[in-house]
């Protein structure tokens, strides 16, 4: 019987880890106990030294990277309990929906507004306020869950101010203004994709059909800032703390910014919904749901971790010089990256070296930028086709469904997504598009 190649090895085992991950998720088992659980399974079949079962635990627990996203996180949930506590954000939802006729247009835009915002768990922002668009249409939580979710993301793969969009400019040695001409038609592809999958048989009640053409008054703009202030404060101020952070302390992470404008996002909540809170600050603060955010994002990064220490991706990339396995590489490799590290940047960074490197020994560079365009699609569908993804997971608790609930749904877009990526990069390579 042959022997198995590295690479062959390699897929196997985390074909393994995510089949029994899955299975566990179909069993309604808790999210961040199914990625501990895959945690250990990686371990074990990757044969990870015993030296660093505790190693890295405890130094994923002790990263600033962890403690400043949980902070992030934890300070998103506690805006967004207030808001829904005081009735705020129901409140603003209404004055909105005065301005726009259209309620499917509506349920779209929280996410997709939330989506220029590049933060881990950012979805988070927005499930609130979806939710509350949502009144009065019979919709389940698990569309809910794939509408928040998916306009969320429309923009990662085309927007400049996300690092892993940054990082792909830089390490392709090219300006963001001309990367963007190569990758914006991927946000409409996916606007679409969406919009096919999850809108379009989304039915409205006639009650519903209302706009200013209808007689009914549309409400003072003032009022519209006045119930947005917490969240255009929370927005609008991590630009200005950043700036100022940049320029006065630079070695502090940038991260730290949107801490410092959340923050101050909360106390305006608390100061506008004085005298409205249904329950105690407290029991926003310290709550079940909090805890189990902690624990998923702790077991996240330490799934991230370990792949990292146990070198598969570097396994994964060991593949012969047929060019057809090569343009291949460029479809797996990031889409596996993406569903095991659940995040652009670190796909990105993950892959693109060592695919710039296979196309340098195979003698390919004339396909390098529509096989990296390729790449960066097939890693945003591996993104955003796993439970390690931080909004995803966020907002599946924010609605309180499973993974194994969405596949399906998630399914037709990301599909529909890959394949059209596929295509416009195909169309580059045939219009020669190049450096």
């Amino acid at each position: 019987m042959p022997e198995l190649s590295d690479t062959t090895v390699a897929f196997i085992k985390l074909a393994a880890i995510f089949l029994c991950m899955l299975v566990m998720l179909r069993l309604r088992i808790t999210l961040w106990i199914t990625v501990l659980s895959g945690c250990l399974l990686l371990a074990l079949l990757t044969g990870l030294p015993f030296n660093q079962w505790l190693e890295i635990p405890l130094g994923t627990a002790t990263s600033a990277e962890l403690l400043i996203l949980e902070i992030m996180l934890c300070s998103i949930l506690v805006l967004s309990g207030v808001q829904g506590v005081s009735g705020q954000s129901q409140r603003l939802v209404e004055s909105i929906e005065r301005y726009i006729r259209w309620p499917r247009v509506r349920l779209v835009l929280f996410p997709a507004m939330v989506g220029f915002l590049p933060m881990p768990g950012g979805a988070l922002f927005s499930c609130p306020m979806l939710e509350a668009a949502s009144q009065g249409m019979d919709i389940t939580p698990q569309r809910k869950t794939l509408i928040n979710y998916w306009f969320r993301h429309i923009w990662e793969v085309s927007w400049p101010l996300y690092p892993g969009y940054v990082l792909t400019s830089a390490l392709l040695g090219l300006p963001l203004t001309s990367l963007m001409k190569y990758t914006f038609p991927l946000v409409i592809i996916a606007i679409c994709a969406g919009w096919f999958f999850l809108m379009r048989d989304i039915r409205v009640p006639e009650a519903m059909q209302t706009g200013p053409e209808d007689g009914k008054p549309r409400g003072s703009l003032g009022a519209i800032l006045y119930e947005a202030l917490p969240l255009i404060i929370t927005i609008a101020g991590a630009g200005v703390c950043g700036v100022i952070l940049g320029r006065t302390a630079p070695e502090v992470p940038g991260q730290v910014s949107f801490i410092i404008s959340a923050l101050l996002g909360v106390a305006t909540a608390l100061w506008q919904g004085r005298g409205r809170l249904s329950k105690p600050l407290g029991k926003i603060v310290f709550s079940r749901d909090m805890l189990r955010m902690i624990m998923l994002m702790f077991t996240i990064f330490l799934f991230k971790n370990i792949i990292s220490a146990s070198g598969i991706i570097t396994d994964i990339s060991h593949i012969g010089g047929n060019k057809i396995f090569i343009v291949g590489m460029f479809i797996l490799l990031p889409l596996f990256c993406g569903m095991l590290i659940g995040i652009m940047v670190g796909y990105v960074g993950a892959c693109f070296p060592i695919l710039q490197g296979i196309i340098e020994q195979s003698g390919m560079q004339e396909y390098t930028l529509p096989l990296l365009i390729m790449a960066l699609v097939a890693g945003n569908v591996g993104m955003m086709f796993t439970p390690l993804h931080i909004c995803l997971a966020v907002t599946c608790e924010f609605f309180k469904v499973s993974f194994a609930d969405i596949i399906r749904g998630l399914s037709g877009p990301l599909i529909a997504h890959l394949f059209c990526g596929i295509a416009w990069s195909a169309a580059l390579f045939g219009l020669g598009a190049h450096f």
